[in-house]
């Protein structure tokens, strides 16, 4: 099959955020020539805050990757902008939107099939920011399954080494390691993609992807 990639929608408007909020900054600059009495206005410096604003988001939206999603032939991979991972296709069963106590998460789900495959490929510096960007997921997925609060804290505690059957862990692969494996007793899942970053419709997102992993599979037996 030939690469099929999805645009990150996180990715978008980032040049038309930028630009207006340059004009809008540009325009408060030559009115506080004009007008040098208008700094005083706590109006005034709300606009100059937003202006700002508006540019950091501009900027932020130009360093996201283009695609957040690539499928091919070999497998899946997931772009952040501080790294990337890939999953060959027979390295995860399949991918779905986990639920919660009968609540829809706002994450596309991957189950794995082998963690040493993940993890000898994974980045520690991906991790760390995958951990920290998903931390209200984990605290999410613990609330809904202890409605009562006497779920114990030290699930929250990140681990400074993991195991598997044949290999040991430490640092932040270990405690990315410990994470998935916490999510996965809470949710099913050991993986997760915002889906406010794939800019399509997540179920037939999810819906496509198994297709194409069980034909790209097939084709591989055959």
């Amino acid at each position: 099959m030939d690469k099929l990639q999805y645009r990150a929608a996180t990715a978008r408007g980032g040049v038309k955020t930028l630009l207006l909020s340059s004009i809008a900054l540009l325009l408060w600059l030559l009115l506080l020539l004009l007008i040098p009495g208008v700094l005083h206005s706590t109006a005034w410096v709300l606009l100059l805050i937003c202006c700002l604003l508006g540019l950091f988001a501009g900027y932020a939206k130009l360093t996201e990757p283009l695609y957040v999603i690539e499928l091919d032939q070999q497998g899946f991979a997931y772009v952040h902008h501080k790294g990337r991972w890939f999953i060959p296709w027979q390295g995860f069963s399949f991918i779905s939107i986990p639920e919660v106590a009968g609540e829809e998460l706002a994450y596309i789900g991957v189950k794995l099939r082998d963690y040493d495959e993940f993890l000898l490929q994974l980045q520690p510096r991906l991790a760390v920011n995958l951990m920290v960007e998903q931390r209200h997921l984990l605290i999410a997925a613990l609330g809904r399954n202890c409605p009562t609060g006497t779920c114990p804290s030290d699930l929250l505690i990140e681990v400074g080494e993991f195991s598997t059957a044949t290999r040991s862990y430490k640092g932040a692969i270990a405690m990315f390691a410990r994470r998935m494996q916490l999510l996965r007793q809470l949710t099913g899942f050991d993986l997760f993609i915002p889906i406010s970053s794939i800019g399509t419709e997540p179920a037939d997102f999810c819906r496509k992807v198994n297709q194409i992993r069980l034909q790209c599979l097939n084709n591989t037996v055959t």
